[in-house]
């Protein structure tokens, strides 16, 4: 089996950008210079008789994808994501759907409708705003497509 190196413009994440609209409109984070999905795994230690020492369980997972983006001026990111700086959206407001695209052959996706996204920093002086992308509520698995105009199609797998 031969293999192949992954490279990092392959892992895409999108937002929905149309803001509750009834078709997404996918927007790809595209001039960010960080890409760090944590799966934030929450656990909890049991001190079972049967043992020596207390084992730790997985409980539950809090994904979390922290981001940037170079504050280009008519970027669709950057102007999506400025408008939500500028007007420091609460509640449900700052949920927005989400969709991971996975390198690989399988061209699998994780499709968040109930992100939150967190508001960062702007920093002037390295032209950014940072952001954190909290994927909770239910994971949707899947794969996707992507167009020749960059945008992409989720299909959500049997069993969802």
């Amino acid at each position: 089996m031969s293999e192949t190196m992954l490279k990092k413009h392959q892992c895409i994440p999108f937002l929905d950008t149309s803001k509750g609209g009834q078709t997404p409109s996918w927007a790809r984070i595209d001039k960010s210079t960080i890409f760090s999905l944590n799966p934030g795994a929450q656990t909890e230690n049991q001190d079972y008789i049967c043992y020596e020492m207390p084992m730790t369980e997985v409980d539950h997972y809090e994904p979390e994808l922290p981001q940037e983006i170079v504050m280009n001026e008519g970027n669709p990111m950057y102007d999506f994501i400025y408008e939500m700086f500028y007007n420091l959206p609460t509640g449900s407001d700052a949920v927005v759907p989400c969709l991971i695209c996975f390198p690989g052959t399988g061209k699998q996706a994780w499709k968040i409708d109930q992100t939150t996204l967190v508001l960062g920093e702007m920093n002037t002086v390295d032209r950014k705003i940072s952001f954190t992308l909290n994927l909770g509520g239910d994971i949707t698995r899947g794969t996707y497509t992507v167009s020749t105009a960059g945008v992409p199609t989720f299909t959500p797998a049997s069993g969802n």
